[in-house]
């Protein structure tokens, strides 16, 4: 687990790639949108008489196009379309969806009138809803012919003729409502006729009173304001307060119905949960098409459809929404759980955020500010919810190089983060399904190890008991890898234990047999000795006692005979010796040691066998093999010695006819007493010889092995020395 925790790396640098990634995205978005509002812009150019209406100069007289109206914002209204009609009830149920579009107004005195307004188009109408605070309602006396000396609302209208109409809506009582166009005569406002075009609903409230009004389309230029006139005293009939979408009645205000053509164009080149503006030099909204929610549109309202089933349908897809999207009822219990881990894990893309600038009718900000100076915009901004970032790219719309107006496209950040959402899962499920893959791969991997170790340990434990016996041997596995190999080393180990052990547990046999001679020759001549009564006797039984100490001594200094040559070896020097004719001196001794036994010495290659080597220690070492050669060779039958020259080895073969090694015993031969003698001759044996000539071999950096010939008629003990190296020959030495 704790290995295949380092997998954990690779999501986290998958992670910080991602994030990097929405820098580029960012980048990518930003480039795209500025592109296309490029191309919008290219297009109105040929339309400059969308942005040429002076809609402000026939009310306001002085004011030109290229300084800002000093007016407030409400006095320009961009008229957005509704979903569906309104009733005429004075109620605000029609109007419960469009609270983002409301205008509140409120006068400098804190005890004046006040009111929140709301406003839409839908088919061939203006609605109009007026949400007024009043503390006093004054309705109009029945008696009283004058309009203006009561609570009423007054509109004025620039039609498209280029006339000024003044309307006054006014009621005795709550309730079905009509307006009268006034005009001024004698500095009085008089009714010149009822407009009965002009309709609404007023209805008292316990904090005043609504209005609800709809006024045709045809009536409408290019100019409207409305006021609300308070009057608190019906005695005097003198209006106290009176606040509108401007400054004064003197003031008009500006009005934008959107253009079919207008609209028509944008939304064939605005896209999903993306809006487009259209600005004056003024920062007035022309048309803006298009939704930062993605929208579909089964229906769109027009202005010259009557229909009452031409209904402005919208439905808010929430795409990756998923506090907003129920969960469906066919996804298994585990997509769900996986969709709610990401959701918590993932911040999600949401179509419920504040968007407050989605009923402005100005919009000025630092984009459009550039575009209409003639340079191209892109800012980011949050959301007052701060729960996701809105992209603004702008485009000046040109006229002999000079600004005439501008583009505005708005985009949201979700797109980045649906991205980002999915490459992060992409990652994640990639990484969890990489990290159960490798961490169950890795468990049985290292299950299968331990259950080996296991096996091995429990053959290990059982093979020998509690009193050091060796009761059962391992057998090797044929595995190729580590632990097949460890147990093919504790088998070979175990067996030489095993023969090391049985050798040990005969060696008190050994000793016993070869001690109890020499005692007893020693013991027996001590007690003649005390009852020999001439000289003669007790000198032999002397002599016999002295050969029992001796043959007591012999065996004592062949046990302690390994320990002094380890003693020897630490303090040895070496130096360059000819191995041949070393090897012809010390047969020449044998044969002379050994009068009826045949030595038969061979030495292949140029007989200049240059060794670094302690002669004393090589003479040791063959005077153990021809010993050993001798005990063992079949009479009559040569004991042969070979010399045989490699490029960097030099090998020394003793070959005796006889007894052949057991199999098992082969590997175990030069190990400290071991033997295999069935007969035990005059001089003891206590299996050191052959030891003796493995520590000597492998001081001089040299291998030993013993083996039987390949006619299996005796046994070839072979010893393996590394010659001297000649300047410019290769310096690699292999021990076979």
């Amino acid at each position: 687990m704790l290995i295949s925790a380092v997998l954990i790396v690779v999501p986290w640098v998958g992670v910080q790639y991602i994030q990097d990634m929405e820098n580029f995205l960012r980048a990518n978005q930003e480039n795209n949108l500025l592109g296309r509002a490029q191309i919008v812009a290219a297009v109105l150019e040929a339309q400059e008489e969308v942005f040429q209406k002076q809609i402000f100069k026939a009310g306001l007289p002085g004011v030109t196009d290229d300084v800002r109206k000093s007016v407030s914002q409400n006095a320009h209204v961009y008229v957005r379309p509704l979903q569906s009609p309104v009733q005429l009830d004075g109620y605000l149920d029609d109007w419960v969806n469009y609270k983002n579009r409301v205008q509140q107004v409120v006068s400098d005195d804190p005890a004046s009138a006040e009111y929140k307004s709301y406003i839409g188009a839908y088919s061939k109408y203006l609605y109009l809803m007026l949400e007024v605070v009043d503390d006093s309602i004054v309705y109009r006396k029945p008696d009283n012919l004058r309009l203006d000396e009561s609570d009423h609302l007054k509109v004025i209208i620039k039609d498209r003729s280029g006339n000024i109409n003044n309307y006054i809506i006014t009621t005795q009582s709550q309730g079905w409502v009509n307006a009268h166009r006034m005009e001024m005569r004698d500095d009085e406002w008089v009714s010149v006729a009822p407009e009965l075009r002009i309709k609404g609903e007023w209805l008292e409230t316990s904090k005043g009173y609504n209005v609800e009004v709809r006024i045709p389309l045809s009536l409408i230029g290019n100019n409207l304001s409305f006021f609300i006139a308070d009057v608190d005293n019906s005695d005097t009939a003198q209006i106290a307060h009176l606040i509108g979408s401007t400054n004064s009645p003197d003031e008009l205000g500006t009005i934008i119905i959107p253009s079919i053509e207008v609209e028509s164009m944008l939304n064939r080149v605005v896209r999903p949960a993306s809006r487009t503006w259209v600005l004056d030099r003024q920062y007035r909204v022309l048309a803006v098409a298009g939704s930062l929610r993605q929208q579909i549109d089964y229906s769109k309202s027009s202005a010259g459809d009557n229909s009452s089933n031409d209904v402005a349908k919208t439905a808010v897809v929430e795409e990756n929404s998923g506090q907003d999207e129920p969960m469906l009822d066919n996804q298994g219990v585990i997509s769900q759980l996986i969709r709610v881990f990401y959701q918590i894990l993932l911040k999600q893309p949401t179509q419920n955020f504040e968007d407050e600038l989605s009923s402005v009718s100005y919009l000025e900000d630092k984009t459009i500010q550039s575009a209409l100076k003639g340079v191209p915009a892109i800012s980011w901004r949050d959301t007052p919810d701060k729960r996701l970032r809105i992209l603004t790219a702008s485009y000046p719309v040109l006229k002999q190089g000079e600004a005439i107006g501008a583009i505005a496209i708005e985009e949201t950040s979700n797109s980045i983060l649906i991205l980002q959402n999915r490459a992060m899962e992409i990652l994640i499920n990639l990484s969890v399904m990489t990290f159960v893959i490798t961490v169950v791969v890795l468990l049985s991997y290292a299950s299968r190890l331990s259950v080996r170790i296991r096996r091995l340990r429990d053959q290990a434990e059982q093979a020998i008991t509690s009193e050091g016996r060796i009761t059962n041997l391992i057998k090797g596995s044929n595995a190729a890898d580590e632990i097949g190999d460890l147990s093919r080393s504790f088998s070979d180990m175990l067996a030489r234990l095993g023969e090391y052990n049985r050798y040990l547990e005969t060696m008190a046999g050994k000793l016993s047999h070869e001690l109890r001679t020499p005692v007893t020759v020693v013991r027996s001549s001590l007690e003649n000795l005390e009852y020999a009564k001439t000289d003669e006797a007790r000198a032999t039984y002397i002599q016999r006692a002295s050969e029992g100490m001796e043959r007591l001594s012999d065996i004592l200094t062949r046990m302690s005979e390994a320990t002094r040559l380890e003693q020897t070896l630490q303090a040895e020097t070496c130096e360059q010796i000819n191995f041949s004719q070393l090897i012809e001196n010390c047969t020449a001794a044998y044969r002379l040691a050994y009068p009826g036994i045949e030595f038969d010495l061979k030495i292949d290659g140029s007989g200049q066998n240059l060794l670094t080597a302690s002669p004393e220690l090589l003479a040791q070492m063959l005077d153990k093999l021809v010993s050993n050669a001798v005990d063992f060779h079949t009479p009559q039958t040569p004991v042969q010695l070979h010399i045989v020259e490699t490029d960097i080895n030099i090998e020394l073969r003793v070959i005796n006819q006889g007894e052949l090694l057991p199999e098992h015993m082969q590997e175990n031969l030069f190990e400290s007493m071991v033997s295999v003698r069935k007969k035990r001759g005059s001089k003891p044996h206590l299996g050191l010889g052959l030891y003796i000539v493995r520590m000597i071999v492998e001081f001089h950096n040299g291998n030993v092995m013993a083996k039987n010939t390949q006619n299996q008629n005796g046994v070839e003990i072979r010893v393996i020395l590394p010659k001297i190296i000649k300047t410019g020959e290769v310096k690699t030495r292999e021990l076979k």
